[in-house]
């Protein structure tokens, strides 16, 4: 019959004197394919059994019994060794209950959940991307946010900090969620920063590819790439700009605003202002997130040292003049290459 594995039983260690005893014995006890466990402390046998009447019953069967069919048990003075076939070991059984069970499956349940919505609104920003744009730009574009969201799920790893994963949402890229702050603005502005970093990297690559295959849907790719890290890296929050920088609070918000506010209605190459409901909604987004975030630290958030100050502000100002220049050289490419 099986035989449930119980906390009163232990693997008997191929290094302790029990064992090497065993092997003396028996030596084709190595080649069983069952497991060895004991029950009592794992010493050197007594000499006064060692070589007693028990011991001449286990050898014997174990010689006669076919040792994948049943389990068999010895005692041997004061311990108690067994030996299980593989065919009657089973998974120690959950002592938790019908309830912990349940939680269990559930658990199970919504980790694999998490997974589909990734997974499906990742699918469904390429089909929407895909029908709008068409399937090869609309996979790049996917590809794009997701690189740029890889870097900051390996931030938030980093760090330490807890989060969700990316969920795609068309037009309006991705979001993670942090299921708990940062400890202060230093490591909020390594999270924000990283997102971009990678993004750029990523985009830079599409415009490799795009130069030297001549390939014009990498351009156009690589083009979409800066322009959407010339809106992000407004320093405003929830944008990853206003994370990375967001240690000067409204020293940086105020020019943000009007960034933002000139990349969502302004289009410089015909000169025109556009309003459409999503660039509302951003904006809309935008005012919540600057009312209602500062609110929820304390006054010593902000307060990083002056050296990580000025390395993120740099490395934030360099990544906005990449994207600007990127945006800017792209548009002068594209003539020469379609």
């Amino acid at each position: 019959m099986p035989i449930w594995a119980d906390e009163s039983w232990q693997p008997l260690s191929k290094d302790g004197p029990l064992w090497h005893w065993l092997v003396r014995w028996m030596p084709s006890c190595q080649s069983l394919p069952g497991i060895w466990e004991i029950q009592g402390d794992d010493i050197e046998p007594d000499v006064k059994w060692a070589s007693g009447p028990d011991v001449e019953r286990m050898i014997q069967v174990l010689h006669d019994t076919d040792p994948e069919a049943r389990p068999a048990v010895f005692h041997l003075g004061s311990q108690v060794i067994r030996y299980l076939p593989p065919t009657t070991v089973r998974p120690k059984r959950s002592r938790r209950g019908p309830l912990g069970r349940f939680w269990t499956l559930l658990v199970g349940i919504l980790v694999k959940l998490k997974m589909v919505l990734v997974f499906g609104s990742m699918l469904l920003s390429l089909l929407v991307y895909g029908f709008a744009f068409g399937w090869a730009f609309g996979a790049g574009l996917v590809g794009l946010i997701a690189i740029h969201e890889s870097g900051h799920v390996v931030a938030n790893r980093r760090k330490g900090i807890r989060a969700s994963l990316p969920l795609f949402i068309p037009f309006l890229g991705a979001f993670i969620q942090l299921k708990e702050y940062p400890r202060d603005a230093a490591d909020e502005a390594f999270i924000g920063i990283m997102g971009p970093l990678f993004g750029l990297g990523a985009t830079l690559v599409a415009v490799l590819i795009g130069v030297w295959g001549r390939i014009p849907v990498f351009l156009a790719i690589a083009e979409m790439g800066f322009l959407l890290h010339v809106f992000n890296l407004m320093p405003v929050l929830p944008l990853d700009g206003g994370r990375t920088v967001g240690f000067w609070r409204w020293k940086a918000w105020i020019p943000g605003i009007f960034g933002v506010l000139v990349v969502l209605f302004y289009n410089p190459v015909t000169n025109q202002f556009t309003i459409d409901p999503i660039t509302v909604f951003i904006v809309a987004l935008i005012v919540v997130s600057l009312v209602r975030e500062p609110r929820r630290h304390g006054r010593d958030y902000a307060v990083i040292d002056a050296r990580s100050r000025w390395t993120y502000t740099v490395v934030w100002m360099a990544a906005l003049l990449v994207s600007l220049a990127g945006y800017w050289e792209i548009g002068q490419l594209h003539p020469f290459i379609s």
